[in-house]
């Protein structure tokens, strides 16, 4: 007959080998974080720990915070205001100088072009430049760019007038790159865990500039002729930008750089789905810029009637941009979200056209209606959710939690979004001059889908290699003393996933 000291040795032997052995696990392990031994486990584990109580944080918002968000979401909406106002008039008036169609369309182009290529750019810069002072140089040189380029009409006819238009317009590109770049990193710096939240009040804000735009520059310029759009609204964001400058507190102090583009470029989670994602989800919205109106005429439309349906995407993007981030911050599943927006998005564009493949199905005007509200709450889930989703795993691949890596999140998502605003008129104009309305808005819905095909094979995969990384670890890492504890309250969740994936 056994001992009792003898019964309580055996009892205190672990039931796996003790491969990593931690003099700590003897005494209390459920109290401990060392009930996971030290390592990529142990890292992962406190990553997670750290992410989930930023998220659980009360979500109180003070008033220089609420102070920024308004002065930031202002200047949003003018920025947008005067990027989308051009389009009533300035084609005319450039024709009337001697530019032709192609030379317009490359004006328009432009401007998203640069901000693609630039805003990487200052994204790596942030920390060296310093945010506050890039957000407030990249507002001065687009307000005062916007008014000069209210006096081009003063300038000859022909070649120096386009070159003038084209040099103005690249440098008030710049200036928008700075200041967007800027004021997401900042966002993200200042609302930690609730990133998501406000950068979907940001987009609202985005899309009511979008759509009140055209209208008010057709308004300006008939009131006071080609200047007065341009002068009004570049000292409107003159003003708010100096505003904004005055309530922002200092972010980051100047420092060397040191952190790098490609290491972000390195993460699957970004170059595989939120880049691709963000790209398709802004190219849906300018496909149907040079597109929707030639398709409309077959109704016999009045141009109000056409603008107000042109107004229904970006407006239900408007109003649906706040609950994806919303979401988001408070429910996660930000891919399933990016999934089914590129569906969404892929079913608006067939029942817009009509999917030619089917016989018999005619173009219908309640289709097209009800296409554009589809559309705009896919653009919503596939814009909105990618920000949130990159800054988590960049820092989930060991970039740290601070204004550079913010920085180089918001520097690579301006670039991909203003990628495909230059993408979707581009593509869209020559696929429907090449193939028709209906076969084009078909091609795009099949590009939709295939990013919604991407965005789920790689979830799939990744949860295979998951499953058996896991596995692996739980047979050759993990000693737990299933007698002495079970799994806390604290380690329920390891980067959203079960802890007995990580113990037996």
């Amino acid at each position: 007959m056994q001992s009792t000291e003898d019964k309580e040795s055996h009892e205190e032997k672990p039931l796996l080998p003790d491969i990593l052995s931690d003099k700590s696990l003897t005494n209390s392990p459920c109290d401990s974080e060392t009930m996971y031994p030290t390592g990529n486990v142990l890292n992962e584990y406190k990553q997670s720990e750290t992410s989930i109580e930023e998220k659980c944080k009360p979500s109180n918002i003070t008033r220089l915070q609420m102070l920024t968000l308004v002065a930031m979401s202002f200047v949003n909406l003018a920025s947008m205001v005067y990027f989308s106002l051009l389009a009533p008039f300035f084609p005319g008036e450039a024709n009337k100088k001697g530019a032709s169609q192609t030379a317009v369309g490359l004006i328009f182009g432009t401007y998203a072009l640069v901000v693609f290529l630039t805003a990487p750019i200052f994204g790596s810069l942030i920390t060296k430049i310093g945010s506050k002072f890039m957000f407030g140089s990249g507002i001065m040189m687009s307000g005062v760019t916007a008014i000069l380029f209210g006096f081009l009409d003063k300038c000859p006819n022909g070649s120096i007038y386009i070159l003038m238009c084209f040099a103005t317009r690249t440098v008030e590109a710049v200036g928008t790159s700075m200041f967007l770049t800027a004021s997401f990193a900042i966002i993200g710096n200042m609302f930690p865990g609730n990133a998501a939240k406000m950068f979907g009040i940001l987009e609202t804000f985005t899309g009511i500039g979008y759509m009140v735009g055209p209208p008010i520059g057709g308004a300006l310029y008939q009131r006071g002729g080609f200047g007065l759009p341009f002068f009004v609204m570049g000292g409107i964001v003159l003003v708010l930008g100096g505003l904004a400058l005055f309530i922002l507190p200092q972010q980051d102090e100047e420092k060397p750089y040191t952190g790098s583009m490609l290491a972000l470029l390195k993460i699957p989670d970004i170059t595989i789905v939120v880049s691709i994602t963000v790209v398709a989800g802004a190219m849906s919205l300018g496909f149907i810029d040079p597109t929707l109106a030639g398709h409309l005429k077959q109704f016999n439309l009045t141009p109000v009637v056409v603008g107000l349906i042109f107004l229904i995407g970006p407006a239900t993007y408007a109003l649906s941009a706040p609950l994806f981030g919303w979401i988001v911050d408070e429910k996660g599943h930000a891919k399933t979200m990016m999934f089914c927006g590129c569906v969404a998005i892929a079913v608006s564009f067939l029942l817009m056209g009509p999917l030619p493949l089917i016989e018999g199905l005619s173009a219908k005007l309640w289709l097209v209606i009800i296409s554009m509200v589809v559309l705009g709450i896919g653009v919503g889930a596939t814009v909105v959710p990618p920000f949130q989703d990159a800054l988590e795993a960049a820092k989930a691949h060991g970039l740290p939690d601070d204004m550079e890596t913010y920085g180089l999140v918001s520097g690579l998502f301006n670039s991909c979004y203003f990628l495909g605003s230059f993408l979707g008129p581009t593509i869209g104009g020559y696929l429907q001059e090449a193939y028709g309305f209906r076969w084009a808005s078909t091609i795009i819905a099949g590009v939709f889908l295939l990013d919604a095909l991407i965005i789920l094979l790689f979830c799939v995969v990744r949860h295979v290699i998951t499953e058996c990384s896991a596995d692996k670890k739980c047979k050759t890492m993990l000693v737990i003393n299933l007698r002495q504890c079970k799994p806390s309250v604290k380690a329920v969740k390891i980067q959203g996933q079960d802890t007995h994936r990580y113990m037996y």
